[in-house]
């Protein structure tokens, strides 16, 4: 068997991933999501040299269309069709209240450019991944997502896009969409819909 480098952790090893993915047992995410996380954070580090670089914005804008994409993949291999739906609604919600709250509240950006800086739509696509797959898988396999999601926003607040307070309230919104829309694998989805004579019925919970 190949030795990989003493430096890549054993749940990570490409051999290890290989055998995880052929159960696609619950395990498999404790392997798959730190691997797809460590991989755009080395996409971040490679572009970034130093904390003035304006490649800083770009790896940002790479992360996080990235992690969602990677997510999504993940669940459709380990075949949660309804984790990928989940998310596409987390995930989508997220960024529509975020552009929102951007064209209410304007706050303007550090860097003087406009009114657009609260909350940061890249924290906010960033950070629903990681909110999503904490609701439904725990945060023992979201909290690289949330590194992730962190590292997204040190980018923005770095470039002068945003401060810490506008990746603060993506957090926020993000968390408060994946409560809504996510749940626990096996669980029952925090929002359900219903085709009726009438029309459709919508049903919402929530867990407090």
């Amino acid at each position: 068997m190949r030795a990989w480098p003493p430096f890549v952790p054993s749940y990570i090893a490409p051999d290890r991933l290989c055998r995880l993915g052929a159960g696609r047992g619950p395990d498999a995410w404790r392997a798959v999501l730190p691997a797809l996380t460590a991989i755009v954070l080395a996409i971040a580090v490679g572009r970034t040299q130093a904390a003035d670089d304006p490649r800083a914005t770009d790896a940002g804008t790479v992360m996080s269309f990235a992690m969602p994409l990677g997510a999504a993949a993940a669940q459709w291999w380990l075949g949660d069709r309804e984790g990928v739906r989940q998310l596409a609604f987390t995930w989508t919600s997220s960024v529509v209240i975020a552009e929102s709250l951007k064209q209410g509240t304007n706050r303007t950006r550090p860097d003087g450019s406009n009114d657009l800086s609260f909350p940061s739509g890249h924290a906010a696509r960033a950070f629903a991944v990681a909110a999503h797959v904490n609701q439904r898988y725990g945060i023992e396999v979201a909290w690289p997502l949330y590194a992730g999601a962190a590292a997204v926003g040190w980018t923005r607040v770095q470039a002068r896009r945003h401060d810490w307070l506008d990746v603060a309230g993506s957090l926020a919104v993000s968390e408060w969409m994946a409560r809504t829309w996510s749940s626990p694998r096996g669980g029952t989805p925090a929002v359900a819909a219903a085709r009726t004579e009438g029309g459709w019925h919508v049903q919402f919970s929530w867990s407090l």
